[in-house]
């Protein structure tokens, strides 16, 4: 069974609601966060006995014995202790006992923070800490809900940010938080005192990963095969993953075949830009394809795609090779079916 999604920590910390141990892991971004908010609430309450009661230990060379001792030592002329243990998703099963025993009765005067990036929650010392109230996993936000969290952040940072620039933002940067935060910082100081535009993100954000992967399908989507190549060298020398650049072209291929689906029913282009999941201001990146790709086109291109997965995670073949081909294929698909009506 998945951990809960975690609570409002800030929120909590905030009202000076602090646990004797948190165990944070998932997107980066969130826990760096959250870590920051914590750290900051118990070094306020030592004042100047903050540098005597705070320890960090890298737990896979000092091991989680070492943490658990300093945890278990009362502050020196503060209320708490602050103790700081990171990788421990890196730690050994067999050598997390010290942790299920303290998780059991944690000392109250006690801060422990332990942060990873993926837990496993079949280990005994992961399922205590669920049990407690202390494992908190946080999930990558889904793209859907990458714009709202951006206008949050903009509004925390008071930062006027238009909504159809908070989508473009999304798209251009996203799903990574930590970028998306860098590039809303980097929009903030180029719009000056006026408001974000979608102009700004354009101008800026211009060479990004998402917006390599619409002028691939694009291109793929005109059949221009030579094009398409290049685009795809272009993006695996800015080192993009191979298995990445198929997902996102999969995703991609299944907005097509959304927006093919609406289109030829008679939807409207807002009704197919909700329907796809996509801001308006982006519907023509896939409705063009739709309308040019030929729906036999679309089902090879689903079968090519997964045997592009499959060949990505299971053969020995160079990865841009199989990418290659990949493209290939789909662009000759795509100009094979040109004219092809939705």
């Amino acid at each position: 069974m998945a951990p809960p999604p975690p609570p409002d920590i800030l929120a909590a910390v905030a009202r000076g609601e602090i646990d004797p141990i948190y165990c944070l892991s998932g997107e980066r971004y969130l826990v760096d966060e959250a870590v920051t908010a914590i750290r900051a609430a118990v070094l306020a309450e030592m004042g100047a006995a903050a540098a005597f009661n705070q320890d960090v230990f890298d737990l896979k060379e000092k091991g989680v014995g070492a943490a658990i001792a300093t945890a278990k030592t009362l502050p020196m002329m503060a209320k708490r202790r602050l103790v700081v243990g990171k990788a421990i998703d890196e730690v050994k099963a067999g050598d997390l006992e010290p942790l299920c025993a303290y998780a059991e009765d944690p000392n109250p005067s006690t801060c422990l923070i332990l942060v990873a990036d993926k837990v496993d929650v079949r280990f005994r010392a992961f399922q205590l800490l669920r049990k407690r109230g202390y494992l908190h996993v946080f999930a990558p936000l889904r793209e859907q809900a990458l714009a709202g969290w951006l206008r949050n952040e903009a509004r925390t940072k008071k930062i006027a940010l238009a909504p159809d620039a908070a989508a473009a933002l999304a798209i251009s940067a996203g799903p990574d938080l930590g970028r998306l935060g860098q590039a809303l910082d980097l929009l903030a100081l180029y719009a000056g005192a006026r408001a974000i535009t979608v102009d700004d993100v354009e101008d800026l954000i211009a060479e990004t990963r998402q917006r390599g992967i619409f002028e691939l399908t694009k291109a793929i989507g005109a059949g221009e095969v030579a094009s398409s190549l290049a685009l795809l060298a272009n993006m695996l020398r800015n080192r993009e993953p191979a298995l990445k650049i198929q997902f996102m072209l999969a995703r991609q291929f299944r907005q097509i075949w959304r927006a093919k689906e609406l289109a030829a029913g008679g939807a409207s282009r807002g009704d197919i830009a909700a329907g796809v999941g996509i801001s308006p201001y982006f519907l023509d990146d896939v409705l063009i394809p739709a309308r040019r790709i030929s729906r036999a086109a679309l089902v090879r291109a689903f079968e090519r795609l997964f045997q592009a997965d499959l060949g990505l995670k299971t053969s020995r073949l160079d990865p841009e090779i199989t990418l290659s081909r990949l493209v290939q294929a789909l662009a000759e698909d795509a100009a094979g079916s040109r004219g092809a009506r939705v």
